[in-house]
């Protein structure tokens, strides 16, 4: 029997069993992709005809399947589907891949389809339960919830009060925190204003990989108690420990990512104050095929600069400028929701890469702990949903 909705091994290679009611298919598909997961998500309704079908390899979402319905339509109905059971059976998948979207990329895309009404309501459960990367009803600010807390790497708990600062945006500090009960709001101070970013929620952690680095104490924005929050303050110094044993190139896959989310929540932050329209300048530049297929491998930066646009309806929106040193490629383990699927790279003239395999970068990554891996993982979604809100914020200003 499992605890709290869950059940576990209940055949031979049935590994994760629970209700979709307790356990919804975004808060599912996070769990499954924390854990790089490879098998077969089943979900089956009495309000189905039959059941349906998802497809995982490293915990990313390849392949659906629903009756006569393939692919992302089958993908995104299942969004809608509030009551219902699930079965995760990890076994080897051979499917074609026809989903190539990040993985946080389809839940947000998912999520936001429910809450338009793109997609049906299938069952009784209250739209309540629906994952926390959703908007609230008060308010469009998006709320990241975490995994399941490791609670070795935790050596003390501190509580704050609602209204309370618990880091200052431009003061140092190298702690790390992870919210065990309660909601923050991250919020980018500007010389236009505050802007607030998102919310993070129990499981989620305050501070990211860029805490790591030299000179990455400098705390790049503020965060507040919305409510009495418990946080448990990390064992730093054993983090730590695992970032300096990394090889150089995982360092740095880590700095680049960083560095995208630092300047996404500047441009976001800009968007929200009205500072500008994001459109990207591309004057000079010419496009970067980036492979749109697995080959394990990425590009280091070795000259010149990228940038790296999302299309909307108008014109290309700028996300971030890319240097020598930079990643440029698609990881899926990490999953950003930029190149190759959702964004597009423009190089200079004097542009130069060199190739990295990805193999090595993997293996270290999954023999990291369980909390250095979710602290990455909390930064790669982190710039997921903050690259969606900059996308929705200046969508909403141009039907304004």
């Amino acid at each position: 029997m499992g605890v709290g909705g869950y059940q576990t091994a209940m055949k031979p290679n049935v590994v994760l069993k629970g209700s979709l009611s307790f356990l919804n298919l975004g808060e599912l598909l996070q769990f499954l992709g924390g854990s790089g997961s490879t098998g077969v998500l089943r979900l089956s309704s009495i309000y189905a005809k039959v059941p349906g079908y998802i497809y995982l390899v490293d915990g990313n979402p390849i392949h659906a399947d629903y009756g006569e319905i393939k692919g992302m339509e089958a993908f995104n109905l299942f969004f809608g589907w509030m009551d219902g059971q699930f079965e995760f059976s990890s076994e080897p998948v051979a499917c074609d891949k026809t989903i190539r979207k990040s993985r946080m990329e389809l839940i947000l895309d998912g999520l936001r389809m429910v809450d338009e009404g793109k997609i049906e309501k299938l069952g009784r459960a209250s739209a309540s339960s629906q994952f926390h990367l959703t908007s609230t009803a008060s308010s469009d600010i998006p709320v990241i919830k975490g995994p399941l807390v490791d609670y070795v790497y935790v050596v003390d708990e501190e509580e704050f009060e609602g209204g309370k600062e618990i880091v200052v945006q431009e003061k140092y500090g190298n702690w790390l925190w992870v919210i065990l009960q309660g909601t923050v709001e991250v919020v980018r101070i500007l010389p236009e204003g505050y802007a607030p970013i998102n919310r993070l929620t129990d499981g989620a952690f305050i501070g990211g990989v860029g805490a790591l680095f030299p000179k990455g104490n400098v705390r790049s924005a503020t965060v507040r108690a919305i409510s009495r929050v418990q946080l448990g303050v990390l064992d730093f110094e054993r983090i730590f420990r695992e970032y300096t044993a990394a090889s150089d190139d995982f360092k740095r896959v880590l700095m680049s990512l960083d560095s995208r989310l630092k300047q996404v929540t500047t441009h976001c932050a800009e968007a929200i104050l009205k500072k500008n329209e994001g459109k990207a300048d591309l004057s000079d530049l010419k496009l970067f095929p980036v492979s749109n297929t697995p080959d394990d491998r990425v590009h280091r930066i070795r000259a010149g600069r990228a940038v790296i646009v999302r299309q909307d309806n108008k014109h290309p929106i700028m996300l971030c400028t890319l240097g020598p040193g930079d990643i440029l490629g698609d990881i899926p383990f990490l999953g950003t929701a930029h190149e190759p699927h959702s964004a597009s790279v423009y190089v200079s003239k004097d542009f130069e890469t060199d190739e990295i395999n990805l193999t090595d970068i993997k293996q270290e990554y999954d023999d990291g702990s369980e909390t250095f891996r979710n602290l990455i993982l909390h930064t790669a979604t982190c710039l997921s949903v903050t690259t969606a809100r900059l996308m929705g914020v200046l969508k909403q200003k141009t039907a304004e």
